[in-house]
Parts: structure tokens; sequence; C-alpha cells
């Protein structure tokens, strides 16, 4: 292979460029031109190829130096590279507009599957109460089977699990921290509804329970972490809700709540339904892991006042905000009723007046 650098080079002098400039403008040519010219070689042969001929050609300029070779590599490297990078530049272009795409979908899917719910819970609460139980049973179960993720969101409680057991120094510690993390964010992804909160929590326990099984002398430090972890993640995710109402109690309602007295009644004995799902877990559990999940409930007093204590401080603004909208709609409800009403009393005077001049035509008709 020749690159010709020489002919380059001189080219470039004679264009005014100075001597090492002249001939950095001559390899970077000469290395192009052979690039192109030779597409169909190995990345290997290539260079390879190339490495001979700038040996030769450079020796004969008397410019086989440090400084011109490096500079003749990185030209090599960046024209062969160069289309490489392109592709991926376009490639990952297109990967974030796809992604933005799937956000988009997977944002209106859920926003109607929140709408299907509303719909169905509207049609609930017109029922009598014996209907509305097994109305409310149905649409419980309905939404439980549509909780997203749940598969995902075992191997990622399993993955974070093992990580920490293997590699943290305090297992407690850095198991309560992860656990906390992923159950706020799944609680935070969808519907605030009872079903779907129990699903999530029910999910992640039984996880480290199983863990634990496999791991009985650490078995203590995966069940307090995950306990403890939740308890944090309920306490962060309440809190949020709380900020939340201060704010944009309508946004609330349409993207996470269908059920506000289900919401309420669920804050009001948090605590209780975070013991019962412990319970529950530890019902189908070994009797090893259910002791440990026992006694961790039972240790967790204080930690529990405190999620009792944010939940009665959201239910007190929930409260609060719903019925100021409600005073809101009222107020909107007998505005538009008087605006019905003075359209109604127009268009009746309007009829009578139409009416009258009927009736006086008439009656001028008979009397000529």
């Amino acid at each position: 292979m020749e690159l010709e650098i020489k002919a380059y080079y001189e080219k470039s002098l004679e264009a005014g460029k100075k001597d090492r400039d002249a001939l950095k403008e001559g390899i970077e040519k000469a290395v192009e031109a052979a690039v192109h010219l030779h597409q169909s070689m190995s990345a290997q042969n290539l260079s390879e190829s190339i490495a001979v001929a700038l040996q030769e050609e450079l020796a004969q300029l008397d410019a086989n130096d440090e400084e011109m070779l490096q500079f003749a590599f990185e030209t090599l490297i960046d024209t062969v590279q160069k289309p490489k990078e392109k592709e991926i530049e376009r490639l990952i272009v297109e990967i974030d507009r796809l992604q933005r795409h799937l956000s988009t979908e997977e944002e209106e899917l859920q926003r109607r599957l929140r709408e299907l719910f509303a719909g169905i819970e509207h049609a609930v609460s017109k029922l009598n109460s014996a209907e509305q139980k097994v109305w409310r049973d149905a649409l419980e179960n309905t939404e439980l089977e549509h909780v997203e993720g749940l598969g995902i969101l075992t191997e990622t409680v399993e993955a974070a699990l093992v990580a920490a057991l293997e590699e943290a120094e305090d297992i407690e510690k850095a198991i309560r921290e992860v656990i906390r993390q992923i159950t706020h964010k799944a609680l935070s992804e969808g519907l605030l509804s009872a079903a779907r909160i129990r699903a999530i929590l029910t999910t992640i326990l039984m996880q480290a329970s199983e863990l634990a099984e496999a791991t009985p002398t650490k078995a203590k430090e995966i069940i307090h972490g995950s306990v403890y972890g939740i308890n944090d993640a309920l306490i962060s995710t309440v809190k949020q809700l709380k900020e939340q109402l201060n704010f944009a109690p309508e946004e609330i309602k349409t993207a996470h709540v269908i059920n506000w007295e289900e919401l309420i009644t669920m804050l009001s004995r948090s605590d209780e339904l975070y013991k019962e799902i412990i319970d529950d877990v530890a019902s189908k559990n070994s009797p090893f892991v259910r002791e440990i999940l026992v006694d961790s409930a039972n240790i967790i007093g204080d930690q529990f006042a405190e999620l009792k204590r944010i939940s009665n401080e959201t239910i007190d603004i929930a409260r609060k905000k719903l019925a100021t909208l409600a005073k809101e709609a009222a107020i909107k409800g007998v505005e538009l009723k008087e605006h019905l009403t003075s359209e109604a009393k127009k268009l009746g005077t309007k009829a009578w007046k139409k009416a009258l001049e009927v009736a006086e035509a008439y009656k001028n008709k008979i009397e000529k």
C-alpha cells in the first residue's frame, strides 16, 4: 500500500502552509484516502498496511518522529471510527425519540386505566350497600391484576437484596435504604388504591422472606431492614401526598386517586393496615421467618407512631381541600342553575310574546 504522503505534503507547501503543518495535512489526506479506498479490508489488516506505509514514507521525509506518528494514528482512528460514531449518534437520537414516545404511550395507557376504574367506581357509588360490597370486591381484585410491573418489582427487590447482602458492611442499614427507595418509587408510580398498595408491599416482603429463608444466618438483618425500609417509604409517600395536596389536589385526584373515601380510610388506619400485611405475609412463611416478621412488626412501634402522625395530618388537609372543592363545585352548580334559569326565563318571555303576537294576528284576521 502506498499513501503518497509526499505528494499531498508538497501540494500543501505550494498552498503556503508551513513545513510541519503541511506535513500534517499531507498525512491526514493520505490516510483518509487510503481508508476510503480500502473499505473492504478488516480494521486490523488496514491499520497494519497503513503503519508499514507510514514507516517508509515518513522515513523518506525524515519525519518519523513521535509527534507525526501520533498524529497519523489519531487521524487513522478518527477516519475509521467517524462513520460508526455518526451512526451511534443517530441511534442515540432515535432511541431518545422512541423512549419519549414510549413514555407518552405508557402515560396515556395509565390515564385511560385510571378513567376506566373511576367510571366503574362512580357507578358502584350509586348501588345499594349490599351490591356495593360485591362490586367493590370485584373492582379491587381487578385493580390487583392490573398493578403494573409486579414481575419487574420482584426481580428488582431480589437483585437489590442480594447485592446488599454480598457487598454491604452494615447489611440491615443497606437493605433498609434500598427497600425504602424501591418501595417509594413503586408506590409513587400509580394509583393509590388499597389493592395496589397491598400488592406492592406483599411482593417486597415475600421476596425478603424468601431470601431470609435461604440465608438463615442473616435472616434478622434482611427482615428487619425490609420492614423498616417499607415503613420509611410509607412515611415519605404520605408526606409527598400531603405536600401535593397543599398545591394541586385536582391533579392528584385525576392522576393517583379514584376513591378519596377509601384513601382517607386507609390513611386513618395506615399503621394497622401495614401490620395486617406483615401478619398476612408471616402466615404464608415458615415458623422461622414468621417469628422474625412478627417480632419486627412489634419492634417497629415508634415508627408506626410516626406513620400514624403524618397520616392524620394528611387526612386533615385532604378533608379541608375536598370540602373547599365541594364548596366551589356547589357554587359553580348554583351559578350554572341561575344562569340556566335566567336563560329559561328569557326564552319563556320570548315564547309568551310570540304567542301573543300570533293570537293578536289571528284575532285581527277573524275581525276582518
